[in-house]
């Protein structure tokens, strides 16, 4: 077991804190905001846009504006399936609207960055 410290308490920080945490290690996560997740608060106008539901990789890279290319590899990795996934496991609902954009069915974004906390604390990661 290795002790992990995560600097940011974002989307991105807790995930990976979250991940390092279900595999045994001992995680911390530093944030300076009193709150984790700020800016997945005002994603989406406060519904928070969680993800594009694509199945082909082609499609994901297409919808990045600038050079999508770059997060080919991340997507051989992680889908918008499997972050639809890790959502629900937490709790949280979720929906598919106009142009398979994935909100949750609250249209709240609170609820995905209760949730993705949620992931981190129960694995065992401090915040």
């Amino acid at each position: 077991m290795a002790k992990v410290l995560v600097i940011g308490g974002g989307a991105a920080g807790l995930l990976a804190a979250g991940t390092a945490a279900q595999r045994g290690h001992e995680v911390t996560i530093l944030e300076r905001n009193e709150r984790p997740a700020r800016k997945v608060m005002i994603t989406g106008k406060g519904r928070c846009n969680l993800t594009n539901h694509c199945t082909l990789i082609n499609e994901l890279v297409a919808q990045v504006p600038t050079n999508g290319r770059f997060l080919f590899s991340a997507f051989m990795r992680f889908l918008p399936a499997d972050m639809m996934e890790l959502v629900e496991a937490e709790g949280v609902e979720l929906k598919i609207e106009r142009g398979n954009r994935v909100f949750p069915v609250s249209d709240k974004a609170v609820d995905i960055v209760d949730a993705l906390v949620r992931y981190c604390t129960n694995g065992g990661a401090r915040i």
